[in-house]
Order: C-alpha cells, then structure tokens, then sequence
C-alpha cells in the first residue's frame, strides 16, 4: 500500500439515524483513469523515434495515445504497452534500457491505472442482472421446501474470476442443466417421500467395542503361530542359500533382488530350499506381485506392539484406539433397512490418565477406508469415569453403499495420510522401541434413527395433503372411478405447491392443467401413483420460476420492490434460502418495508441459525478460504497440522465472524483483538490453556499473543503458504487486498518465478531481492514484500517461529548432501511503501489495525456485492461512503453495517 500522507486516527462522523436513508443515492461522476503527464516524458525519449507518426513499428503508434482512458480501445492500446514492458521486450536489445527506477514507476503507475480503467469500463451502474439460484441456494431452497439435503456438487460453478457466487452475470444457463435440475428435484422427492412415509420408525443400534478385541486376539494368535511358521522356513530357505553349490544363484538372486522378501520368493532357484506350503502357506508363483507370507516375514515389526496391546486392561470391556494396526478404527454399519432421516450417533469414551493433551481427540465420519473426519470430539472422561459423547447426523438416501453406510471413531490425525500415519508409528517406536503409547479408550459404539413424528412438516409435503405419498389402492387413477374427485385434490395441491415452490407467487391456471395431464400421462404409462406424482412435481422444481430469483421486470428500472420481493431478497441475503412464514406473511401485509419491522426481521434471521447460510458462504468467499485445500502440507514438517486441525483453523474464521454477528462486534476486532475464538482443537494447537470442550467460544489472550484478529489465524497464514514453505509474497498480497482494500494490480505475465532459484542456498529475503531484480518486478514487489515479511514469524501452517531454514532437495525430494542446511534468525522489521517502519509483527498488525476505515470499506464493498448480486462499481460510491460512515459512528459493529445495508436505497430496488 503506498501512504502519501502520514496515517492519522479518522474523525467520526456525526450519529444520524439508522434507517434514515436518502430516497435515492447521488449521482457521482467516476474520476477518469489518467497516466500521469510525467511518463509522457520516458515514452516520447524511448518509444517516439520507433513508434511515432512516421512508419511506427508493428504498425503502433504512441505518440498519438491518450494519458486518460475514456474507452476500450484506448485501454487495449496501454494494456499492450504494459505487456509489452513487463515482458522485456521494449526497448529492444539494441536500444538503451529505461532507467530501473523510472521503469518501476511507470509500471506502477499504469498497472493501478489499468485496475481503474477496467473497473469503469466494466461498471454496471447500478443494473442487477436477473439470476438463477447458485448451487448452495438451490440445495437450501430444497432443504426448505422438502426438508431434505441433496448433493449440488455436479452442477456448473458459480464463481469466476473471484466474483461472489450470487452475482447474477456468472449465473448462466444452459440446456442440459435443465436436465439436471429435473434429476436432482427428483432425487430430493424421493428422499422427502422416503422420509415422510418412515417418520415414525425408531431404530437403535449398538457396537460393543470388546467384539472386536476377541476377532482382533484370534487374528493375532493365527499371525504368532504363522511368524513362528515364517521363521523356521526363512531359516532353512537361508540354510539352503549358505551352501556352496547355491552360490552363483544366491548371487544373482541378490543383485536384482530389492530386499530380502523379494529374495525369499526366489526360492525355487535355491538346491534344496523346502517350499513354503510344507509350513503351512501358500505358494504363490515366482516373481508375481503378491508375495506369500512366508516370504513376506522380516522383522517382526509389529510384533512388540501387539504382544503389548493385548497386556493392556479392559480389553474385557472395550478397546483401545491403535496407530497403523490393530484397532485404528471403531466401526458400525447402519442397516440399510434403515430409512434416511436424522441419526444421533454416541460413543463411551475415555482418555488414558498418562495420555498428552493434544491426543485426547476422536474423529467421527463415514467411509473408514478413505473417508475425512466430518467433526473432532475432545475426550474428557477417564477410565473410571466414561464420557458419552453425541454426534448429530443426517443419513440421505445418496448413503446406499456399505462404506457411506460406515460410520467410524478413530483418534484424531491418525488416518489422513498413510505415510504420516507410518511416521507417527514409527516415531513412537524409535521412543520406546514397542510403539506411541495407546490414549483413547472406547466402550461401545451407537447410533439411533430418531422419529420424526413430532417435526413440523415442510411447506413443500404440507402443500400436497390430502394427496398421500404413497401409492393409492389398485384400479384408482385419475382416468377411472372417482377420477374427477382424484383430480380436484391433485390440482389444489398442486396449486399449493407450486406457490410455495415459486416462494408465494401463484402458478397460472394453464401451467397447474399442463401438470395434472402430465400425472394422468404417467399414470397412463402404468407409472404408480407416487411415481407419477414425483415427476409431475419435478417439472414444478425445473421450471424458472422455481429456479431463477424474479423481481422487478428490466424495463421498469430503478422502481422499488414490492414487498414480496423484498422478503425474497432479504432472505437469500441472510438465509441462503426462501423466505419463511412470518416474512412471507409480514410481505403480503405490506408492513415489511416499514423500517421498524424491516430492521426486527433483520435481527430475527440474524439470530436464527439459519444465518450460517449467510456467514459461510460470504467469509469463504470474501477471504479466498478455498486456498486451504489448494495443496497438501508437508507431512514431516507440519504433522501437528492434521485434517482436524485444519477443519478447526477454518472453522475458527466463521466462528469469529458469527460471534461478531451475535453481539455487534467490532470490524477492528478482526484487524486486532485481545482474544480469540476457538475450541479445544485449537487452543492445543495455539498453546492456550484451560480451554476444553467442542464448541468455539471466545477466549482472552495476553497482549503479548500473536492470536486475535485475522493476521493470527492459522487458516489465514496457511493460505499464505505452499504447504512446505511460507510465501511472503501470498500473504503481502492477501493483506493488501482484503485487510487495506489496496489490492495490488495482477501480476504481468512472463514474471520468472522463484523456482528458478531452487537449488541455490538463499534465505526467504535473498530469494525475494533477487525475483525483483526486473522492474516489472519491483513495481509491485516493493509494496507487497514488506507487509508479507511482517508476517515471516508465522511458519506454513501458522504456528509460532523465531528461525527459519531452507535446506536444497534432489530430484526425489530428499534433502540435498551436497548443498548444506541454512538457517537464519526470522527478521520481520520493514516499512510500508512510502508510509511508517515497524520493527516486528505487534507493531506492524497495530499500524494495520489502524486502517479499520479502509478496511471497513473493503467490507461494505463485499457485503454490497454479495447482497445485490452484481460488482460493486463507481456508481455505488456515495452509497459505500455513507455506509462507512455511518458504521464508523457506531463501532464499525458488524450487525449493525448490515441493518444499514438492508435499509439502503439500493437494497430496495432493481
């Protein structure tokens, strides 16, 4: 970011009334992108004599180039100018070069001009495009209208080029996702059907632990008897290779023979080495893949580890959560005559006495084989004392297959990757020579398939009564006896589905006799009564009024919304998903857009947990958390940072955000603040004591913590990695954008990357002063390298460091013997482009927090975009500084920055 001006506190603006927003906002002419007349100088001495109006090279002509960009022409022009400098291909070789600071400048300079030529050239003005439901509305559009969850992961994207996904131009439509939607409404009717018609099934199934412990010692007790087995054949297989006339063979056996099982299953070559099958294996053939026991046998690795589990006490009563072999996991498979619906899965647990703190954690989930941990449970009870812990579930019908009908326990980080599993074992052996020490104990293992009786039904299933769901007596259709009576019940229902499916807007008269032909149709086909019905109601699912968002029609431009629409938008705003009763009935009461009511409905969906469907999506999306996943971290180096850990660290930004929402927090208190909100998770992973228990509540730090506030999460400062490394560059680049709402202007390409640079001995700032040896480099990296230097205390996955190290690796990934390990003490001091010097990273988040103004705009300009669903452009500046400023009078408090978002002019219209 570059200060032109020394950084000084805001002053307040004066308090005005919350909902008292002007009719309409003013008009604001957008300043019109400019170069500055200095540059004209550096293009007429380096640029004129090859480009200028006789014969201009390449047919380009500059000296005639406008400094200020007014259209696309113009703007395409300079985008080749700077393409051009940033590649060094101008001035040509045989040309003097620019001077490197001038250069810097100018590309600087046409870089941000470029960013601001392409923001006017592309503002909407205001215009918001009509728009289909994004994926995670339409799967929250079903869950409320049928009550039931349906996978939307095949679907188009909805996001390009970083917009949110409810901007409407992103939203596009195509001809066979028509078809897709008409399947997937189809899927969500038979699983709503499925659950209506089992509402009242109860089902309880229980796993005792101790069942597997007697499968697991008759398991062990047949592998003694084949190790003792194994080991008087390897023993004549050697007394076999010893002998002299075996020599030759022993020796070429050896010299392509990878380890000794390899050699082993080369016996036949060996005079007088007796078979595996006289000991009681099978013999496979030789040199085929799967190796026989016998010769498989080497070390006993295992051995000391089991003789020591099966030692252990209680193993009468339940057992014990194991690394790499023997009892990782606790299964149960849920019958499949159990329907979809809501499960509770519980668990008895204990943790050992001696266990470490950071290992008393189970993962739940499905799928053990190749299944992620769905949630991380800290285990409080001790062996005399159990706990039993409940773990929440939705069971769909898409859990057909017997491993997503697996549910599992397992101790946290001990299956996400093999190879880290291996390591942690191997670790624990190299400490104790038997194996890492067993920390959780498990005693039985449940689920229950809870009735539904007692639960309010879906509009969408209330809607079809008296219709049944299932299918009607045989000979009853809608062409035969009592067809006319059959076909009045049909229609109202379908007219009462219909509306609530185009969220209270009724289905015209023809469209409602098109659907009842379309279920006499069917029932014609000799479809079944419940068939026809669950296609005739998945055309109504497929249709645009159910798909797309409808308000005011494009020639009525600017004219408020009726209040119906008002309700529509609100809720997608906050919910993620259709209005519910209450809005729609304050709607057609015409008493939603009074402001007193508008603003209590606001804090009604707020406080709902609904709202999630508003911080999820918004946070995920506003910050770039999808770089979380973009790459695997390190598994030697950053073991602690296991699957469950970074399921917390990602969890910690919403919780965050979702606290502020509850209590009216603060903007600033995600720039800098003097506590945390986290769980048990992660105050292990942060070194913060006393904090126990799953769920994410706040929680003081000192104020000499690096926690509080965004620049102290660990999601954040792992984005800014690339799983083995930190990038300074990615986290001088994140803060820039979201943090100071300065983004830096993209990079140009041709930019040689640092991995040219690997192999050479350098630290972190020796590698970045030579990347920005070209200026095209330097342009940007002398503003984005100090703030991300700042942050060099925070290792790849966001733990605390005082040192660093680079060590060169080979071709195969292994540390380098020829190149040595350099270390260096972390140096995190800098200054801010044209603005103040820190001396570390307390000093430097203080300056930052000092920015909430900026960042309170980056914020609105977010929120502007995500509500309204179009970019946020020059048009929308009034609004956007009346919106800071009247956060700015009352905290920066971020319910309250939404209240005066939903009151806007600009909420309220097209």
């Amino acid at each position: 970011m570059t200060f032109t001006k020394p950084l000084r506190p805001f002053s307040i603006p004066l308090l005005v009334g919350l909902l008292a927003f002007p009719a309409a906002a003013a008009t604001v002419s957008p300043p019109t992108p400019t170069m500055p007349s200095v540059h004209r100088a550096v293009l007429e001495q380096h640029c004129f004599g090859c480009h200028g109006p006789d014969d201009p090279g390449g047919g380009v002509r500059l000296d005639s180039l406008p400094l200020t960009i007014t259209d696309i022409q113009t703007a395409e022009r300079w985008q080749k100018v700077l393409g051009v400098l940033n590649a060094g291909e101008m001035p040509p070789a045989d040309e003097p070069p620019l001077d490197p600071t001038a250069k810097a400048d100018l590309l600087a300079d046409l870089a941000s001009v470029m960013v601001a030529a392409r923001k006017l050239l592309a503002d909407s003005g205001g215009t918001i495009v009509m728009r289909r439901l994004n994926q995670r509305e339409y799967a929250g559009t079903l869950r409320e209208l049928l009550g039931v969850e349906v996978n939307v992961a095949e679907l188009p994207p909805d996001t390009s080029d970083g917009a949110f996904d409810t901007v409407g131009a992103n939203l596009f439509m195509s001809g066979n996702q028509f078809e897709q939607y008409r399947a997937l409404g189809r899927e969500a009717l038979d699983e709503a059907f499925a659950r209506r018609q089992a509402a009242a099934e109860h089902h309880i199934l229980r796993h005792e632990a101790e069942t597997a412990v007697r499968d697991l010692a008759k398991q062990e007790a047949e592998g003694l008897a084949a190790e003792a087995r194994a080991k008087r054949w390897i023993a004549a297989v050697e007394a076999a290779a010893a002998r002299p006339e075996n020599a030759e063979a022993v020796a070429a056996i050896r010299a392509t023979a990878k380890n000794d099982a390899e050699f082993r299953r080369s016996w036949r070559k060996l005079k007088g080495a007796p078979p595996p099958e006289d000991f009681g294996f099978r013999t496979v053939e030789e040199n085929s893949d799967k190796a026989n026991r016998a010769a498989n046998f080497s070390t006993g690795y295992f051995s000391d580890y089991h003789r020591a589990f099966f030692k252990l006490p209680h193993l009468d009563t339940g057992t014990y959560l194991t690394i790499h072999t023997l009892s990782t996991n606790v299964t149960l498979l849920v019958p499949h005559r159990w329907p979809p619906g809501d499960y509770l899965i519980r668990v008895r647990a204990a943790a050992v006495p001696d266990a470490p703190p950071e290992r008393r954690f189970i993962e739940f989930g499905t799928r053990p084989r190749a299944g992620q941990a769905l949630s991380t449970h800290e285990v409080t009870g001790t062996l005399e004392q159990p706990q039993t812990i409940e773990i929440p579930f939705t069971f769909t019908r898409q859990h057909t297959d017997s491993q997503d009908r697996t549910i599992f326990i397992r101790e946290k980080g001990t299956a996400d990757h093999y190879l880290q599993t291996r390591i942690v074992f191997g670790n624990g052996k190299k400490a104790n020579g038997i194996g890492p020490p067993v920390a959780i104990w498990v005693d039985w293992l449940e689920v229950e398939r809870l009735p539904e009786t007692d639960t309010p039904l879906p509009p969408g299933i209330t809607a079809l009564a008296p219709v049944p769901l299932v299918d009607t007596p045989a000979g009853s259709t809608a062409t035969g006896p009592g067809a006319a009576a059959i076909r009045n019940d049909l229609r109202l229902a379908l007219e009462r589905f219909c509306r609530a499916a185009f969220r209270e807007q009724p289905a015209s008269a023809d469209f409602i006799d098109r659907l009842v032909d379309h279920y006499a149709d069917r029932r014609a086909a000799d479809d079944s009564h419940a068939d026809a019905l669950k296609d005739t109601l998945s055309l109504v699912l497929a249709t645009p009024m159910f798909l797309y968002l409808a308000e005011p029609d494009p020639t009525e431009a600017h004219r408020p919304l009726t209040a119906p629409e008002l309700a529509v938008r609100l809720a997608y705003f906050l919910w993620g998903g259709p209005p519910d009763d209450r809005l729609h009935q304050l709607a057609t009461a015409a008493t939603l857009t009074t402001p007193a009511v508008l603003a209590a409905e606001v804090d009604r969906l707020l406080d709902d947990p609904r709202a999630d469907g508003l911080v999820r999506p918004f946070v995920h999306q506003w910050l770039g958390l999808d770089r979380l996943d973009f790459f695997e971290f390190d598994r030697n180096r950053y073991g602690r940072f296991d699957a469950s850990t970074k399921l917390a660290a990602r969890e910690e930004v919403f919780a965050t955000v979702r606290h502020l929402l509850a209590t009216d927090g603060s903007l600033r208190d995600l720039l800098a603040a003097d506590y945390v909100v986290i769980n048990s998770v992660l105050a292990r992973y942060y070194g913060i004591a006393g904090v126990h228990g799953d769920a994410f509540r706040p929680v003081t730090v000192s104020a000499d913590s690096p926690r509080g506030g965004l620049l102290g999460m660990a999601a954040i400062l792992a984005m800014g990695s690339n799983g083995q490394t930190t990038s300074p560059v990615e986290r001088g680049a994140w803060v820039l954008r979201k943090l100071l709402d300065d983004p830096p202007p993209p990079a140009p390409a041709n930019v040689p990357q640092i991995a040219r640079l690997a192999g050479k001995t350098l630290t972190t700032r020796e590698r970045l002063a030579v990347h920005q040896d070209a200026p095209q480099c330097a342009s940007c990296h002398r503003t984005i390298d100090p703030v991300g230097f700042a942050l060099e205390n925070f290792d790849a996955v966001g733990q605390w460091r005082t040192e660093d190290s680079y060590q060169a690796m080979t071709d195969a990934g292994k540390p380098d013997p020829a190149q040595q390990k350099l270390s260096w003490t972390i140096d995190p001091a800098g200054q801010f482009y044209g603005g103040p010097a820190f001396t570390d990273f307390h000093e430097f988040r203080r300056i930052i927090a000092s920015h909430d103004r900026d960042f309170a705009r980056g914020v609105t300009k977010a929120l502007l975009e995500y509500a309204l669903g179009r970019p946020c452009g020059f048009a929308d500046e009034p609004l956007v500084a009346d919106l800071v400023d009247r956060a700015a009078s009352h905290d920066f408090g971020l319910r309250t920055l939404i209240h005066q978002l939903v009151a806007s002019d600009a909420f309220h219209r097209k």
